[in-house]
């Protein structure tokens, strides 16, 4: 009778204790929904008008409530785990809440402000220059003439006393408040990168290229200093070295140093080929600023950060699928476009976006103040999901606009789980609207939109060929013989010959087109000193066709296109992190010098100046101020084509659970997802788990994959691969650098 009292008694107390627990977590994350909505609001509030006088004084309690809040509740749970009181659900849920830094309310209130100067030099960053007339900085080809006349006036009038002419205008455009009648006002990424993204002219990207970094680089250093040394306090008060190790915390992954390089040098073999193809064409076009060999100028790759070449398409193909061109022919609206985007997630049996997105987001600037990168926010109330994205019509508008709805089908994915489990990890949550895009550029899905017409849809597959030989600087090797185990995934597959080409389509320059070509460039850029002391006649005639004839087709055009805009961008996110987590650690012996060798040894990059240490050159990209770890994209290159691939399958066989690869008959390329509710049901279940489980158990239920991988990635852009290496063997172009 005693023992039975005993274990009834023990069962009784067991039952209460659990009970309790469960009463407790539901009032955590009740309150954790209360906090994260106000939260969001200000977000939300300090986006659009950063200037309303009463956010810092509702911020400020805000931040003291939760902290408060948040000290007293991690302090309650830690008692509870240390007892092993907790159940596996109840444990994950204390670990998310009470990890990451511990900040005391001064903290938070010095932070809080540090962020806001951070966040006014990058996002008010204006440049103001003489002008003929108010140039529009729409107007892309009067602010290149603008632009060029200024640079003119200061080398005129100054000469080359102060050095570098370019530079010293530079430095005039950030330094004078200059005023004029008429001006040329360049405000804020978005006009820059436009400029970067259409100019030819190497005066003219030098010139964006360094005042830019003059405008944002040296009034964000010392603040920046001081942000960190404030987090990396509060890291330390919760038990880690520095914070970048809090960051890495948060993505879940042991040895994420470690496996990040590895993931790298599993893709660089497809980067270093399109590098050194890449630096051959431009070598072509600009002279011997370019090198032949070694690393190439970071303004001349068409982007204020060198991430995204796929501007400088239309060096390498003498014509090219013009995206932008059809969508303006089409007279597409903004509004259009978010609902074509819509349509695709719809189509695959994902929501529709609530009636609140429609009435609360913003999808052009309300005022001058309102900071426009794009953003999706979750408001934690029912059904409200916004964007906010100052969106124009282009095509990486709508690329803009479709990874921006991808968080926002997370959100409602996960929109029933606990508070603390609405969140997810942040690569997968960045992989969503990428891997969509794979499958709205399909040419099927391209010409379902009226981008292509029938003529580029129905053409095919490229030629496969013989195994070439790279030039690696100044060695010569047999690629198949050096070949290491990690390139195994770009081993040879033959693949149907197709009959048709689009050779029609994209009809190469002729000798003569382009050497008239090439008189008006020259003529048109008088600053440029485009081929100077080149002696070698290869430069008087029209570069070598990056593909045969037999082997241009849609496909190959736009697998090159989407590899221009891909992959260039796996080595700059891995740039950003490595360098700020040693930043955070304080082993960089030259802060910016550093900056510039990791690029070099990355991206194969150099500057076109020297770049010392008065300047603050990381902080020229937007998430260095935001303070977002940067990780996240490099990890979502790799993610998002593993499940593209996990997709594909599902809309081929119309089911999800399915062994084996696609049929060598299907190109991933054309592998058309939309309207595949099967494959919408993977994707619904990967997002509906939030952060209920570790990413390895969701990939494991979802994917049936366990860990992050390359091999997808090689697989998707082979047939590139195997086309850049036969440009490479024929015309022996040094790779490497």
């Amino acid at each position: 009778m005693g023992a039975t009292n005993t274990f009834l008694l023990l069962l009784l107390f067991k039952t209460c204790l659990s009970q309790n627990l469960y009463h407790l977590f539901k009032q955590i994350n009740e309150e954790t929904g209360n906090f994260s909505t106000i939260a969001a609001n200000l977000a939300w509030e300090s986006s659009i008008n950063p200037g309303n006088p009463e956010l810092p004084a509702r911020s400020a309690v805000y931040q003291k409530n939760r902290l408060i809040w948040q000290h007293n509740t991690c302090d309650k749970l830690a008692t509870l785990h240390n007892r092993q009181s907790l159940n596996s659900t109840q444990q994950r849920q204390y670990y998310l809440l009470c990890r990451g830094p511990e900040f005391t309310y001064g903290e938070t209130r010095i932070t809080s402000n540090l962020y806001e100067e951070l966040q006014s030099i990058y996002s008010d960053a204006e440049i103001c220059i003489p002008s003929d007339s108010n140039t529009s900085s729409n107007n892309l080809t009067a602010v290149e003439d603008a632009i060029l006349n200024y640079l003119s006036n200061v080398k005129q009038f100054f000469g080359y006393k102060y050095g570098d002419s370019n530079l010293f205008a530079a430095k005039i455009a950030v330094n004078r408040n200059i005023q004029e009648k008429e001006m040329l006002c360049l405000k804020g990424e978005v006009d820059f990168e436009k400029m970067m993204a259409f100019s030819r002219n190497e005066e003219v990207l030098r010139w964006l290229w360094q005042v830019w970094r003059e405008k944002i680089g040296p009034p964000m250093k010392e603040p920046y200093r001081k942000l960190v040394a404030i987090e990396n306090r509060a890291a330390r008060r919760n038990g880690y070295s520095d914070i970048g190790a809090s960051w890495r915390d948060e993505l879940e992954v042991p040895m994420l140093r470690q496996l990040c390089r590895h993931l790298y040098e599993e893709v660089k073999p497809l980067y270093r080929l399109l590098h050194g193809v890449m630096r051959f064409y431009l070598r072509r076009f600009y002279g011997n600023i370019v090198p032949e060999r070694g690393a190439i100028p970071a303004h001349l790759l068409g982007n204020l950060w060198s991430q995204n070449w796929e501007p400088l398409v239309d060096l390498l193909l003498p014509q090219t699928i013009d995206l932008d061109e059809s969508i303006e022919k089409l007279n597409w609206t903004v509004l259009h476009m978010v609902r074509r985007a819509e349509d695709f997630y719809q189509s695959m049996g994902l929501p529709a976006m609530t009636d609140k997105f429609w009435r609360e987001s913003v999808f052009a600037r309300e005022n001058s103040d309102t900071r426009c990168h794009g953003t999706a926010a979750d408001m934690f109330q029912d059904g409200d999901f916004r964007l906010l994205y100052c969106s124009g019509t282009s095509k990486e508008d709508f690329y803009v606009l479709h990874h921006e709805l991808g968080h926002i089908q997370y959100y409602m994915s996960y929109e029933h789980q606990p508070p603390i489990f609405r969140q997810a990890n942040t690569a997968l949550h960045e992989t969503i609207g990428d891997t969509i895009m794979y499958g709205v550029l399909t040419p099927q899905h391209l010409n379902r939109l009226g981008l292509i017409n029938d003529s580029l849809l129905y053409t095919m597959n490229v030629e496969q060929t013989d195994t070439p030989m790279i030039q690696d600087n100044n060695v010569i090797y047999d690629n198949k013989e050096c070949r290491s185990e990690k390139d195994k995934d770009f081993e040879k597959t033959e693949t149907k010959d197709s009959k048709e080409t689009i050779n029609d389509v994209f009809e190469a320059t002729n000798d003569k087109d382009y050497l008239v070509m090439k008189k008006l460039k020259a003529d048109y850029l008088p600053f440029t000193k485009l081929n100077e002391n080149i002696k070698d006649e290869k430069f008087d005639v029209p570069p070598p066709k990056i593909f045969e004839d037999k082997d241009i087709s849609t496909d190959s055009v736009l697998l090159l296109k989407t590899a221009l805009n891909k992959i260039p961008q796996i080595p700059f996110s891995l740039l950003i992190d490595e360098y700020r987590w040693k930043y955070f650690e304080g082993s960089l012996r030259r802060e910016n010098r550093d900056f510039w060798a990791m690029a070099r040894e990355l991206q194969g990059i150099a500057p076109p100046t020297v770049r010392g240490e008065e300047y603050f050159d990381v902080g020229a990209k937007f998430h260095v101020p935001d303070n977002t770890p940067y990780i996240r994209y490099f990890l979502s290159s790799f993610l998002q084509h593993q499940l593209f691939e996990k997709l594909c399958k599902a809309a081929v066989f119309g089911r999800r659970s399915v062994d084996g690869d696609v049929p060598d008959t299907i190109s991933l390329t054309r592998c058309d997802i939309y309207g595949s509710k099967a494959a919408g049901k993977i994707l619904k279940d990967f997002m509906s788990r939030g952060h209920s489980q570790h990413w390895r158990e969701i990939l494991r239920a979802t994917l049936g994959e366990d860990d992050i991988s390359a091999a997808a990635l090689n697989r998707y852009y082979r047939p590139l691969y195997e086309l850049l290496e036969k440009f490479v063997r024929a015309h022996r172009v040094p790779i490497g650098w």
